[in-house]
């Protein structure tokens, strides 16, 4: 007969990973359960550099039309080279173009990484995102979330997860995997994911 007053075992085993063989401590939830939140922010800063983008590209046709509107009316002596209009358009799209696939490529990342998947696809936009800077636009939100989730996505608790996730198992089993002092493998056995169909 077992003592229901004593204090209940605590088996470590428990907290072996049975697919990658890496023990999983009680520190690492809390990293890879932050994994969703730069997605989610690495999304919202693509949805603010697109339209930023946008305008930019834009802006390289407007402007140079709105300089030979304003340029008819002037004295040819006061008129500016016709190559600077062209300037103007390199300039813009050189920087818009780049803001724009930035952007974008950042929800991309996001919608793979709210998932668990595409960990190197999610640290490449990051760095990318960086080009919004030359825009003037959102410079100081995209160098946070560049240290932020690099110290989120370097850490070897997320790379595990990422590596379940790009397996084919779910994002939720992914995270009830990293909880500390869970009862049981929450991880399937080698070669049982995915499930048979019925």
């Amino acid at each position: 007969m077992s003592n229901p007053y004593q204090s209940p075992a605590f088996d470590p085993q428990h907290l072996k990973d049975v697919r990658f063989q890496s023990p999983v401590g009680a520190n690492d939830y809390g990293w890879v359960s932050q994994v969703r939140i730069v997605a989610v922010l690495n999304g919202v800063q693509g949805a603010l550099e697109i339209p930023i983008g946008l305008l930019y590209v834009g802006m390289a046709f407007f402007i140079p039309a709105l300089m030979e509107v304003g340029n008819a009316n002037l004295p040819p002596v006061n008129r500016p080279p016709p190559e600077f209009g062209m300037m103007m358009t390199v300039i813009y799209l050189a920087v818009g173009i780049p803001v724009l696939i930035a952007g974008v490529l950042r929800i991309l990342a996001a919608v793979r990484n709210f998932q668990f998947r595409s960990r190197t696809l999610g640290i490449i936009s990051m760095v990318l995102g960086l080009v919004s800077m030359f825009s003037c636009y959102c410079a100081p939100t995209g160098i946070a979330l560049l240290v932020y989730g690099l110290l989120v996505y370097l850490n070897p608790a997320v790379r595990m997860a990422f590596a379940m996730g790009d397996e084919g198992i779910p994002a939720n089993q992914i995270l009830a995997t990293f909880v500390p002092f869970r009862t049981g493998p929450q991880v399937p056995p080698p070669g049982s994911w995915p499930p048979p169909k019925a």
